[in-house]
């Protein structure tokens, strides 16, 4: 058991420099590919962007189809992470807190967005594999939340599934100027707010409140 601790100790740092290298290499390519796009970076521009030589950083990853997956996956879990509190969208509350929830995870991982959001709009694989499949269970749960609202007679009668759709598209358009670049991301106050006042938009509408 000695001898088995003292052989995985070398292994284990091994692995855990490999994968610090391999999100520096992530982070750098994020980078490039948001301000570059996939089709302008090379992997000679990563290479040059983490200090490795191409032939290094092909020990890393086979090759710049490879990386961008790697950005997309980890996206992926992190919407997934989020799920776990779908369960309990049962009122406005836990509605304002699993839209801001939702909000820090993509603006804290926003380059890595960008580049999600970006190829999403390019690619017809990235967005089946990596943007609509994620997106389903949310749909599932938005629906069936507001199915339950309609049919307490809390909603108006309205078509869930469209419903959750504009839900949906109402949040996005939201971080859309963020996710551009062209705003710089709220605060932790800032995005509480905003995800109060787009909830109180699809709760209230527009019109002006009588009495």
């Amino acid at each position: 058991m000695i001898e088995e601790k003292i052989i995985s100790h070398p292994e284990a740092r091994r692995n855990r420099r490999v994968q610090r290298q391999r999100r520096a290499i992530m982070d750098a390519a994020a980078d490039l590919f948001a301000r570059s796009g996939y089709q302008g970076t090379s992997i000679k521009n990563i290479a040059e962007a983490v200090d490795l030589g191409e032939s290094t950083l092909y020990g890393y990853f086979p090759g710049k189809q490879e990386i961008l997956m790697a950005i997309l996956t980890q996206q992926v879990e992190l919407v997934d992470s989020s799920l776990v509190h779908l369960n309990d969208l049962k009122d406005r509350p836990s509605f304002v807190n699993l839209i801001d929830v939702i909000m820090e995870k993509i603006i804290s991982n926003l380059v890595y967005n960008r580049v999600m959001f970006a190829e999403a709009w390019l690619n017809d694989e990235v967005l089946k594999v990596f943007v609509i499949t994620r997106w389903l269970p949310v749909m599932d749960i938005l629906q069936n939340f507001i199915y339950e609202k309609t049919s307490a007679g809390v909603f108006r009668p309205i078509d869930p599934k469209l419903a959750a759709r504009m839900i949906i598209a109402t949040f996005i358009g939201a971080l859309l100027p963020v996710l551009r670049g062209i705003e710089l991301p709220p605060s932790p106050e800032q995005r509480h707010i905003l995800s109060e006042s787009i909830v109180e938009l699809l709760f209230e509408g527009l019109a002006a409140r009588k009495g």
